[in-house]
């Protein structure tokens, strides 16, 4: 039997997800398919704060190859550029480009206007205490990806 915490999570998420969940987009502009898999690494990174090859698959959980395989082919698409550290020629930069950051809230799980509703009928301390317990679900949830990557590296 499931602890009462976990079900009680494991039977309001569905909910949330079926109420504002979106249809994704699978092409660019120009129409060229974007994977899956190219619209999640999208989605974690930025268009102003860059993000190394490293922490992008550590927190991706991938390996540093996949996500090399993965970060050039977008790069090749126009969607992500590299500058490298003037510190550290070695040390590459990864942020999006305007296409990228299309693409990327083209994507993402859950429609902003659905969200937008959904926050519209809340009380403003109820949003509040909510959009709090779900940046602390996230946290905890990255802590527990980087455990598991360090796990998968030993």
């Amino acid at each position: 039997m499931l602890d009462s915490r976990i079900r009680r999570l494991l039977d309001a998420y569905p909910t949330i997800f079926r109420a504002c969940h979106r249809q994704h987009l699978r092409v660019d502009e120009a129409g060229n398919a974007i994977t899956e898999h190219q619209a999640s690494v999208l989605d974690h990174l930025d268009a102003k704060r860059a993000t190394t090859l490293s922490k992008l698959a550590e927190h991706m959980g991938a390996s540093r190859s996949t996500m090399s395989t993965t970060v050039g082919r977008l790069v090749r698409g126009g969607y992500v550029t590299g500058v490298r550290d003037k510190g550290d020629a070695r040390c590459v930069g990864l942020t999006l480009t305007p296409t990228g950051a299309h693409v990327k809230e083209q994507n993402t799980v859950l429609e902003p206007a659905s969200l937008k509703e959904m926050f519209r009928l809340m009380p403003a301390a109820e949003l509040e205490t909510a959009l709090q317990g779900i940046e602390c679900l996230a946290k905890y949830a990255r802590i527990l990806l980087r455990q598991r990557k360090r796990g998968r590296d030993r």
